[in-house]
């Protein structure tokens, strides 16, 4: 599985979103999306969220082993 990853700076912002947008319009069916944020921008991921939704992928979420980050572990649905 090919994996793709996204580390977003201290602030999740607007042009974040939209690089998120532009790469899952590219992302394959045998390919996942690895988001890295701050955990303390966590509460922004629902922008994230919705644009994994709209293009139809799944996806889960995690934290880091040492509290400071946090993942989002997205693939297209079947």
């Amino acid at each position: 599985m090919v994996e793709r990853m996204i580390t977003m700076g201290n602030f999740v912002n607007i042009s974040d979103v939209r690089r998120i947008v532009d790469v899952v319009k590219q992302i394959g069916d045998n390919e996942q999306l690895v988001l890295t944020m701050n955990s303390q921008d966590s509460y922004k991921a629902e922008n994230i969220f919705s644009v994994l939704e709209r293009h139809n992928f799944t996806w889960s979420t995690k934290g880091g082993h040492d509290g400071r980050d946090y993942y989002i572990i997205a693939r297209k649905k079947d």
